[in-house]
């Protein structure tokens, strides 16, 4: 899958990019200095807990209080997803 992770990206929804290697990378958000960290995989999943086969995702993790606690980790296909889960997190 593409990365949808670009920097303007990030910039817009508030965060910096802070690791990237391969396909994997995470971002802090800049106004608290990384107490949301985003992490991704843009690998994805392959399949449900069921075996269900998936289409094409991308691997995401929001962490908070400086990446001690999971606020969501499951898989994304958009920004807009990303956008969604960020208010419903914050």
């Amino acid at each position: 899958m593409e990365n949808i992770f670009t920097p303007e990206f990030l910039k817009e929804i508030g965060f910096k990019l802070t690791e990237e290697k391969n396909k994997c990378g995470k971002a802090i958000d800049v106004k608290t200095n990384g107490m949301t960290v985003l992490s991704w995989n843009l690998e994805g999943h392959y399949c449900t807990y069921f075996g269900e086969i998936l289409e094409p995702n991308i691997s995401f993790g929001i962490r908070k209080d400086a990446d001690t606690r999971y606020a969501f980790n499951g898989y994304i296909t958009s920004q807009d997803d990303i956008r969604m889960l960020l208010k419903m997190t914050w």
